[in-house]
């Protein structure tokens, strides 16, 4: 007998930052097989996005990329307007992305 998965998070709006590569994508995908659906933003590395992308989409869920540098104010107020017009409303934010601090 295989246990079933737990969907805790079915119906969940879960943002992600940084959630294309390492940690954040890792995360992503275990809000994902939980149920979720995911929003992740990325900066320049569009393949590794978009292989992101397509991993969660095959979990069964909903999943929104949005390329958006999270150091400029601007680019936030796009990627929450983003998740707004196509998502709803977000339950859960992780806050992964990396600063760029030298």
């Amino acid at each position: 007998m295989t246990e079933s998965p737990i969907r805790d998070f079915d119906s969940k709006i879960v943002l992600v930052t940084g959630g294309s590569r390492g940690i954040g994508k890792a995360i992503a995908l275990e809000f994902a097989n939980r149920g979720a659906d995911i929003v992740f933003n990325y900066l320049r590395n569009h393949a590794a996005a978009e292989d992101c992308y397509q991993e969660i989409k095959s979990i069964g869920v909903n999943c929104l990329k949005v390329q958006a540098h999270l150091g400029k104010p601007d680019k936030i107020y796009h990627l929450f307007d983003q998740i707004r017009s196509k998502m709803g409303t977000l339950d859960v934010l992780i806050n992964n992305a990396a600063s760029g601090v030298q």
